[in-house]
């Protein structure tokens, strides 16, 4: 046990963090191992391999994995390093290949991770050779998937995936009932944010529920007829502790009380959507149907690295204590064109490259981490709500959308991952 282990609850109280957990070297190096190496990281979406020979790369921490589709049809999740000498092994973001070829001394290996070519075999032995099998490409020691979403860890033993999503794969699932078959399509591409934040201030405020009427007011006084108040005093919007460090800004209980199909959309007339609105009811019925239109898509944070961010999905790559890559792209309904026309314009403006609210939080993340280079005050307040939390069986519950429960949440949770609980 290193001093940081035995201290990591010391930087968390219940109702403030220690200023260090967003600038400390050492914290971040034991976040990559306990979080990002020992636990289940979100890797890809099943749709965006959706062929054999399909391929995306990513990274897991500071680890290069190529997430790919066999001639089996199952997506395998591989170390992006050669086997050989360690040469990174794909530089393609995405692509189809049924093999990978080394750059460096020419190994060869199936897209399963089995290595099929060694050139100038004749310098080996045969007692090597015959150990050829032991040369594939490394397989994180565990993946599976929900709905889609697949997710890693690079550690062989812990908690199952689903142990892991606990209530969160309620967000899944209720973004999902948009979805006529069930499906997404993830293939729009990525757009990448680099943030000069820390990879914690970026998940936390995708479910701040205070900020928006500050950092963003004036995207909201532009959205302000078509969307509900963002007052808090104003709406049934409640945030929530759904536990394992996953939280979520809950717009269903206004949306609800409302009863209007698709706030959450513009306020889009069924007229405007008349092949989704068709094919949703020859999924679902008509009733269920229109509870779908009305409660709309989650606003869920799935720790540590996946946002579900209504129709867009994002995810983080920490890079140090002060620097984040987001990747942000809209989630698509297979064949459903005018649904689809849509999203990506919506989610060009709220998340593209100049776009209004990804453009916000990212100034408002670097000024955040510009501000910690003063150590004093050493605290992080995260008081908001703490006496009118309510605790049920989804997690717990503040009425009150401004409170900072899944803030205090998502710290708790942390420091118990750091100090190996």
């Amino acid at each position: 046990m290193t001093e940081l282990d035995t201290r990591a609850r010391d930087l968390v109280r219940p109702d403030r963090v220690h200023g260090s957990v967003y600038t400390d070297p050492d914290v971040f190096e034991l976040e990559l191992e306990r979080i990002y190496r020992q636990g289940w990281v979100f890797v890809a979406h099943e749709s965006e391999v959706p062929e054999p020979g399909d391929y995306v790369t990513r990274r897991i921490g500071r680890e290069p994995v190529i997430v790919s589709r066999g001639k089996d049809g199952e997506v395998h999740v591989l170390a992006n390093r050669c086997a050989h000498r360690g040469n990174r092994l794909c530089n393609a973001e995405r692509g189809n290949s049924t093999t990978f070829r080394c750059p460096y001394h020419g190994w060869t290996f199936k897209n399963d991770g089995a290595l099929v070519a060694v050139p100038m075999r004749g310098g080996y032995s045969e007692e090597f050779l015959a150990k050829r099998s032991e040369l594939s490409l490394a397989r994180t020691p565990r993946q599976d998937s929900y709905r889609g979403f697949v997710f890693a860890s690079l550690a062989p033993d812990g908690i199952s995936l689903r142990e892991h999503l606990g209530n969160a794969t309620g967000a899944i699932d209720r973004l999902l009932a948009l979805s006529p078959d069930g499906r997404l399509d993830l293939r729009a591409g990525w757009m990448k944010h680099h943030h000069f934040s820390n990879w914690k201030m970026v998940i936390e405020n995708n479910v701040d529920g205070y900020h928006a009427l500050f950092t963003h007011q004036s995207v909201y006084e532009a959205v302000r007829e078509a969307k509900v108040s963002h007052v808090p005093s104003k709406v049934e919007v409640y945030v929530r502790d759904l536990g394992n460090g996953h939280s979520e800004i809950d717009y269903l209980p206004e949306y609800s009380r409302l009863d209007e199909e698709f706030v959450w959309f513009g306020r889009t007339p069924r007229a405007k959507l008349s092949r989704y609105v068709e094919a949703m009811e020859q999924a679902y019925g008509k009733e269920d149907t229109h509870k779908a239109f009305v409660v709309g898509p989650p606003h869920t944070m799935i720790f540590p690295n996946l946002f579900l961010a209504e129709m867009n999905i994002m995810f983080v790559e920490p890079l140090a204590p002060g620097e984040t890559i987001a990747y942000t792209t809209p989630a698509l309904i297979p064949g459903m064109d005018e649904m689809n026309s849509r999203m990506l314009r919506r989610c060009e403006g709220a998340m593209g490259p100049a776009g209004f609210l990804i453009a916000d939080d990212g100034e408002i993340g670097a000024r955040n981490q510009m501000g910690l280079a003063a150590t004093r005050p050493e605290w992080i307040m995260l008081a908001r709500g703490a006496t009118t939390d309510l605790h049920d069986e989804t997690g717990t519950v503040n009425h009150d959308k401004s409170s900072e429960t899944p803030q205090r949440g998502l710290w708790q949770h942390w420091a118990s991952v750091l100090d190996g609980e």
